[in-house]
């Protein structure tokens, strides 16, 4: 017998795992995947809402004092409404003000 030679009985057949152990190897890949496409969706839908919003294109127009006062504005309206109470109006106006920013950060770093 040779080096690397198979020194057993060996009948030519495949022999294939159960089907149990493949579904469950299986399944962290597959939830990967999900997980992989559900956050990929959310971050599409953010960005697509970002970007499409009126309030991005007021943004760009804005020079960088009003859109500094702009901010600071929705901010302080922001904080008025939590103190109201009105915390669905108060994501909103913070949802803007994020927009504001992320402009005012993108503008800063192209400038």
């Amino acid at each position: 017998m040779g080096l690397g030679e198979y020194s057993g009985d060996y009948s030519g057949d495949m022999v294939a795992p159960p089907t149990w152990l493949v579904v469950l190897a299986a399944i962290p890949i597959v939830l990967t995947v999900l997980l992989l496409l559900g956050f990929a969706w959310h971050e599409w839908r953010a960005h697509r809402r970002m970007t499409s919003s009126p309030v991005h294109a007021a943004a760009w127009a804005m020079e960088p004092e009003e859109l500094a006062q702009a901010i600071h504005a929705l901010g302080a309206r922001e904080q008025a409404l939590l103190e109201a109470g009105d915390v669905e109006t108060a994501d909103l106006v913070a949802a803007d003000k994020m927009i504001c920013l992320v402009v005012s950060e993108r503008r800063d770093g192209a400038g």
